[in-house]
């Protein structure tokens, strides 16, 4: 048998974690003197601390650990690991939101006093004939997700392009998450042989839109929006009506400067009803 500290040592386990494993009945020593209370271990227990390491290092808590020794089965054991798999996916996607909004909200703060001039631009938007690919997604940022499955997609029909690509937003108030988002590449003709997850279809005619290019950082887009709702209210004669497009005429495709990007917001618009 061996010493607590002579078992740390063969274990790389520090003895703080043995007292540790010890007092929640994970890895009992095998011995206790009672004169000294002084612990000891067998090399047969290795094993068995070899495992409650590797799962608490995975992230399972005491109680599942017991669970989980009381019955070492391999199918079992890859059903809780399939479990905390997405657990911990699903942690790290809020995490790595959490610093998007972060970021963006440190950019906010940088351009706080920042206006862009906007020129905004009543327009109708014809129909178009486009492919798409509709998907409720996690969140916003989540779009060029979608853009890059539409291109893999379409990649031997990309010849067939002829009008403009561009973003639907089918929620018609803004979402934290679970967003509507259609991404649509138009098309010159029909075509029926495309990947069963996309669609052909005709984007119907607006009749009048407010549309107005922003220039520059994707982060300029709120304080786009932010300069409309101070257009809209001295235009009180209109208001919203409909699903929101984005064009992106120079995105991350076409260049690494965000400086570069030009991006078109088209805002359905409706004449107010007269009270």
């Amino acid at each position: 048998m061996f010493k607590i500290g002579e078992f740390s040592k063969i274990t790389q386990v520090s003895v703080r974690m043995l007292r540790y494993y010890d007092e929640h009945k994970l890895v009992v020593p095998s011995f206790v003197d009672s004169s000294n209370g002084y612990r000891f271990y067998t090399a047969e227990q290795i094993q068995a601390l070899n495992r409650v390491v590797l799962l608490r290092n995975m992230g399972f808590g005491v109680k599942e650990i017991k669970k989980l020794l009381l019955s070492w089965n391999p199918e079992i054991l890859r059903q809780n690991l399939t479990e905390k798999l997405e657990k911990t996916e699903e942690v790290i996607q809020g995490e790595q939101n959490q610093i998007k909004q972060i970021q963006g909200f440190l950019k906010d703060l940088d351009n706080q006093n920042k206006n862009l001039d906007i020129q905004i631009l009543i327009k109708s938007i014809p129909q178009q004939q486009v492919i798409s690919l509709r998907k409720i997604v996690p969140n916003y940022y989540s779009e060029s997700v979608l853009w890059e499955e539409i291109s893999n997609k379409l990649s031997d029909v990309n010849r067939l392009e002829s009008g403009q690509s561009f973003s639907i937003y089918h929620d018609l108030d803004y979402r934290e998450q679970d967003v509507d988002i259609e991404v649509c590449v138009g098309m010159n003709h029909e075509y029926t042989d495309i990947h069963t997850d996309l669609i052909f279809r005709q984007v119907d005619r607006v009749d009048m839109a407010a549309c107005f290019m922003i220039f520059g950082p994707y982060s300029n887009i709120s304080i786009a929006y932010k300069e409309f709702a101070f257009w809209l209210e001295q235009h009180n004669e209109y208001c919203m009506a409909g699903e929101n497009r984005q064009i992106c005429h120079v995105s991350m495709c076409h260049t690494m400067n965000a400086e570069e990007y030009i991006t078109e917001l088209q805002i359905p618009l409706a004449y107010q009803r007269a009270e």
